[in-house]
């Protein structure tokens, strides 16, 4: 198994224009339990009426002095969207505010998880979200993906998807035909999303693309 029969597709992808929209209304009522959390929350409702796209969420954090936290709800909106077709995730107001029922520990990790990146350490940018409550890696993948974006890394995170990890497998694998057989899950441990992210990094330097472009693609199928 191997990409380059879609290498063309894959080079014309553009995932920072892939847009997600979102119910305002349900995020804005929902109550949760601090000032500071809802008034992001606004802010994101008034400011995104048309959806949130991946290159907005990058944009916002790579402004200078942008706020952690509103950059994280920013994600968590966008992750929980859903595309012209799609179905809107309507957990997503509860499951926030239960990964943010420690304001001041949320700080703490977002800010150690930014600290990590900055000296390109994934591993450790990952171990820092183990306390946060309703928030597996593929979800604050998605936050470290966009994070690391913005700091301009050039081995940047990327998003943990087990569809994307498991074809990673087979594309990496001395024998794919394995997994016709057996049933293998992704592990999502902090040294196995480092690989994960590794190994796509060198697919796309072996095909010559980005490789945002390689998980992308490979998260909507080949």
């Amino acid at each position: 198994m191997n990409l380059i029969p879609y290498l063309k597709t894959i080079k014309n992808l553009n995932p920072l224009s892939q847009r997600l929209n979102f119910n305002p209304t349900h995020w804005r009522n929902f109550n949760y339990n601090n000032p500071n959390i809802t008034n992001d929350i606004k802010f994101i409702c008034d400011s995104y009426q048309n959806g949130i796209s991946r290159e907005d969420i990058i944009s916002f954090l790579g402004q200078e002095n942008s706020s952690l936290l509103r950059g994280f709800l920013l994600t968590m909106v966008w992750g929980h969207g859903f595309s012209e077709h799609g179905r809107a995730d309507n957990r997503g107001p509860w499951k926030v505010s239960q990964m943010l029922n420690n304001l001041d520990n949320t700080l703490i990790i977002l800010e150690n998880a930014k600290s990590h990146l900055i000296l390109d350490n994934i591993t450790l940018a990952h171990s820092s979200f183990e306390s946060m409550q309703r928030c597996r890696v593929n979800f604050f993948s998605k936050f470290l993906y966009f994070l690391g974006r913005s700091l301009h890394m050039e081995r940047y995170p990327l998003i943990f998807d087990a569809r994307v990890a498991k074809t990673i497998g087979k594309l990496t694998s001395k024998n794919p035909s394995l997994f016709s057989i057996l049933n293998i899950q992704p592990k999502q441990d902090p040294f196995s999303y480092y690989n994960y992210v590794t190994e796509i990094h060198n697919i796309a330097n072996d095909l010559n693309v980005e490789s945002e472009n390689i998980e992308y693609f490979l998260f909507n199928g080949i």
